[in-house]
């Protein structure tokens, strides 16, 4: 995370810094060095304090860089050893709460005598404190927001009751308007107000997310304290809400700025980009990379998605990630295919849904620019198919498997043949899965296939969120949400650990038929109807068996 961006003359920043709230954080045993690191405003990053020239706002994804400059820049960038106390973070022991309590009382109630300036300078400096904090300084800093400047009980119970006795009695209808917009007033959390404020400031948008991914953190260890749950819902809907109207679509090529680069590898959460070679093959031929760019941050993307070019739709991510030289019949003109085989977007914006259109507005430009191309699908993972498996795979079903998933008899004796001792093919299955060394036997993985592909169909198509209608699995839900067709299941479609370890290696086509797309989206997201577009024999069965249910 980045400080925010000051555009305010240095002088009035440095004004800022010497009000007495400034002693909120003490940084003992910093160097004059660390301390103007600190203080850098967001886009002063450590690539400019080395020297280089900064970043210009505004400037095209479409300047060109050369490889060595790109090369440099990376040398540039690899951390120095640094001398010891000179780091910038401070703990939380130096963090002053009853000083954070006045900072922020000022920002939220407008206490600042001097205007918008001093709101903007009170605004920066609490950033500037955020910032400097570490993962035990920033708690303690979301707790005091969550907890102490949320709606005020007191005076929302007050305005209700008004509300409610004004409803009661024939009023002026301008008071009782006002008593509306009262009610309404302290029903809104207070630092929703400091929300505004940061927004406000330049850069303030990208501060305000990877705040929330710092809130979506400390929820994920505290998810008894609601009141930061709330937090983190409401920043999410003033997220969302901002956003509209500010985004811009872009292709990133290996000329794109080595910031815009960078920010691939940082967020890319579904394959792990290992090295420059591994972005430079996903940028390459018969490759593409397009993402959505806030207005004021326009060298992070918000949320990108990574396409590649192919002649029929692909089983396998292997082939996508590891093939330096693309093979297309008659080059990039005439693909048939475009695959969609991650889409990613920054931590903090997660619930805010930009992937829908950032799917819709690709399919558009590609389609605009390679005609030929008449399929749209994706190469997704099942992030939760193995726990699932794991929890489904009880002691009971062990001794004796449920009736409810339909497993071809051949292929239970096959995976039984594989595990001496086992007398059902769950606890083979188990066994397997439970056991290191069985991707690379050729017999156990031809046997595990037919199990897994009719389970991974049952999972998908069966399996549902809580009471409703929506798909279990994440992915799943998102694609089929969108209007996109369940198409076909791929047995060792991930052989990395990762696609190992969340789907024994399983993946799935999503197909976007683009004349079905508002009718399959209309049926699921009313009815819970998943539709179908291919020939896999194990989704197939697991319609049969849900039309039955």
């Amino acid at each position: 995370m980045r400080l925010v961006l000051s555009r305010l003359p240095a002088r009035l920043r440095t004004t800022a810094h010497t009000k007495p709230s400034t002693r909120l954080v003490t940084m003992t045993g910093a160097s004059t060095e660390s301390i103007a690191h600190a203080a850098a405003p967001f886009h002063v990053s450590a690539y400019n304090l080395k020297g280089h020239s900064p970043v210009r706002d505004g400037d095209e994804l479409s300047q060109p860089l050369e490889p060595a400059d790109v090369r440099a820049f990376w040398d540039n960038m690899r951390p120095e050893k640094q001398p010891e106390n000179t780091h910038v973070t401070t703990d939380v022991a130096s963090l002053n709460i009853q000083e954070l309590r006045e900072l922020l009382t000022t920002i939220i109630h407008k206490k600042a005598r001097k205007g918008a300036v001093a709101m903007e300078l009170y605004t920066q400096q609490c950033c500037d404190i955020y910032e400097s904090l570490d993962v035990d300084g920033r708690k303690a800093f979301l707790q005091t927001l969550a907890h102490e400047f949320c709606a005020p009980k007191a005076a929302a119970q007050t305005a209700a009751r008004e509300y409610l006795d004004s409803a009661a009695t024939a009023v002026d209808p301008a008071k009782y308007a006002h008593l509306a917009r009262t009610l309404r007033d302290a029903l809104t959390p207070q630092y929703t107000e400091l929300f505004d404020q940061i927004n406000r400031l330049p850069g303030g948008f990208a501060f305000l997310v990877h705040m929330r991914a710092d809130m979506l953190d400390y929820i994920r260890n505290n998810r008894q304290d609601t009141a930061a749950r709330a937090m983190s819902d409401g920043l999410m809907m003033k997220l969302e809400t901002w956003i509209i109207g500010t985004l811009d679509l872009k292709r990133i090529t290996w000329n794109s700025p080595a910031y815009t680069i960078e920010k691939l590898g940082q967020y890319e959460s579904v394959h792990a980009v290992k090295s420059w070679l591994d972005v430079k093959r996903r940028l390459g031929n018969g490759r593409r990379c397009f993402g959505f760019f806030h207005r004021s941050v326009p060298m992070e993307p918000l949320v990108f998605v990574w396409v590649a070019l192919s002649d029929s739709i692909t089983s396998n991510v292997q082939t996508i990630l590891q093939d330096c030289e693309p093979t297309l019949s008659s080059g990039e003109d005439a693909a048939k295919c475009a695959i969609f085989y991650s889409i990613n977007s920054q931590p903090g914006l997660a619930g805010v849904d930009l992937g829908n259109f950032l799917i819709k507005r690709v399919v558009a430009v590609l389609r605009a620019e390679l005609p030929n191309i008449s399929t749209f699908c994706t190469l997704s993972p099942l992030p939760r198919f193995r726990a699932w498996l794991e929890q489904w795979l009880t002691p009971d079903r062990l001794h004796t498997p449920p009736n409810d998933i339909t497993i071809p008899i051949q292929a239970q004796k096959d995976l039984i043949a594989c595990v001496p001792g086992a007398s059902t093919w769950t606890a083979a299955l188990k066994n397997i899965i439970d056991s290191r060394g069985w991707t690379s036997d050729q017999v156990t993985l031809s046997a595990m296939e037919p199990v897994v592909r009719s389970l991974g169909a049952y999972y998908l198509v069966n399996l549902k969120r809580g009471k409703g209608n929506a798909a279990y699995d994440p992915v799943a839900n998102f694609h089929l949400r969108n209007g996109a067709c369940l198409h076909r299941l791929n047995w060792r479609g991930n052989t990395s650990y990762s696609g190992l370890r969340q789907s024994l290696g399983l993946m799935c086509n999503y197909n976007y038929v683009l004349d079905r797309i508002e009718d399959n989206n209309e049926r699921y997201v009313r009815d819970g109807i998943i539709a179908f577009s291919g020939d896999d024999p194990y989704i197939a069965q697991a319609y049969k068996h849900s039309a039955k249910l």
